[in-house]
């Protein structure tokens, strides 16, 4: 019995896998019709960035 749920907890996180990858390309997809020449690594340094920048307390007002 505990092999047999095993096997249905594998298939379900195959299963999500396979949909959180779809949504990434997909993502990173727009993200390059966009203009961000790399797409998801791009935004992610943009923001990064951003963060950054706004933690500087010389920026806050």
């Amino acid at each position: 019995m505990r092999e047999k749920e095993l096997l249905k907890e594998i298939a379900r996180l195959e299963t999500r896998l396979d949909h959180f990858e779809t949504e990434w390309s997909y993502l990173d997809r727009i993200l390059l019709e966009c203009g961000f020449r790399r797409g998801i690594m791009t935004l992610k340094k943009t923001v990064e960035n951003m963060i950054h920048e706004n933690s500087d307390p010389a920026n806050e007002f």
